[in-house]
């Protein structure tokens, strides 16, 4: 079957589709999966919860005065992602392009050039990460993610704000589904008040020998009696704002203790001022090795609206859904979470 233009035959997308081997143990491993995920008994109350928190999420962003623009899953340059990840490129029309990886460089587009001074998006992300090893229990190619982004805030407004925010999400998941939590954790969640207990991840690592992020994480769990707690001056993205005065990056990452079933803390969130210029921004993505020419666009989009002399004032952050799912009911893991699993360096056979 064809479709004619002009003269001309296009062959339908559908004919050049490469057939799945249903015999592959690969694809017969993921099916079983599919099969188990699907047919699980506590799925409809995991997914009440997900549903909850999103809505949750959503409507206090949306309280705050947060804008949500329309969602974009195709980009021409996305986040560059200072960690191990496959390049998830599709053809576009003839053209390749990327999938959105993050929104984070359309958060500050929009923050510092559109007159809209707050922004959110409930987006799903298509992240394919590469060496998980021992953490597949917590890694998808696939997950909802809200990210938001404000104008003029500042580190300690957005710390402020994401603790409110978490104290915010527990005390209504207690009220809405507490039972059902108890049954999954073994337990209720925590009372929190507001401010979440904050640790200083190089300060941590110096005074306790702790080798990487991961021991920080650990050791800090351990004495967060059960509650959510901050990370905060995190070495990673090209886009974090490193504060010279202070030696200090100004981000910050929430992470969940080991609950129920689950034994590992689970970060759920990441954030940070940002670099706080453009001319600063593109030295650190040259310092870390980026491929300059693809974050052209980007640039070139700044430059062509910027008002404000290349300066960049915002911060933001992004809640990661199933994450906060998983770590909040204490499940085995994140797969769970997911009808149709979508794992890590995994095949996908549905």
């Amino acid at each position: 079957m064809a479709l004619q233009n002009k003269g001309s035959s296009l062959t339908l997308g559908i004919h050049k589709i490469e057939p799945v081997d249903i015999n592959n143990p690969l694809v017969a491993s993921s099916l079983e999966q599919a099969r188990r995920s699907i047919s699980n008994p506590r799925l409809r109350d995991i997914l009440l919860v997900r549903t909850t928190i999103q809505q949750f999420l959503c409507s206090a962003l949306a309280a705050e005065g947060y804008i949500h623009p329309p969602v974009y899953m195709l980009a021409g340059c996305t986040d560059p992602l200072n960690h191990w990840t496959y390049p998830a490129r599709i053809n576009y029309y003839g053209e390749e392009v990327s999938v959105t990886q993050s929104l984070i460089l359309y958060k500050m587009l929009m923050v510092m050039l559109s007159p809209i001074p707050q922004v959110f998006w409930a987006s799903p992300n298509i992240r394919m990460e590469m060496r998980i090893n021992r953490k597949e229990y917590k890694y998808v190619c696939e997950f909802m993610q809200i990210d938001f982004e404000k104008r003029g805030a500042t580190y300690e407004e957005m710390l402020a704000f994401v603790s409110r925010t978490i104290s915010g999400l527990y005390a209504h998941l207690q009220e809405k589904h507490g039972e059902l939590i108890r049954r999954f954790r073994g337990g209720p969640l925590p009372q929190l008040d507001g401010k979440l207990q904050l640790f200083d991840v190089q300060e941590v690592k110096r005074r306790e020998n702790l080798g990487d992020d991961d021991a920080v994480e650990q050791w800090a769990s351990q004495r967060a009696d059960g509650r959510p707690f901050l990370l905060v001056n995190l070495k990673r993205e090209a886009y974090d704002l490193y504060d010279e005065k202070a030696g200090r990056f100004l981000n910050y990452d929430v992470v969940l203790p080991p609950a129920g079933e689950n034994p590992h803390p689970i970060e759920c969130l990441s954030g940070a001022e940002r670099t706080r210029s453009v001319a600063a921004l593109e030295q650190r993505m040259r310092e870390l090795n980026y491929p300059m020419e693809y974050f052209a666009p980007f640039f070139e989009l700044f430059s062509s609206l910027d008002k404000g002399g290349g300066e960049i004032t915002c911060a933001g952050a992004g809640f990661g859904v199933e994450r906060l799912t998983y770590a909040i009911l204490g499940l085995k893991d994140i797969h769970e979470v997911y009808p149709f699993p979508r794992m890590a360096e995994g095949r996908i056979s549905i």
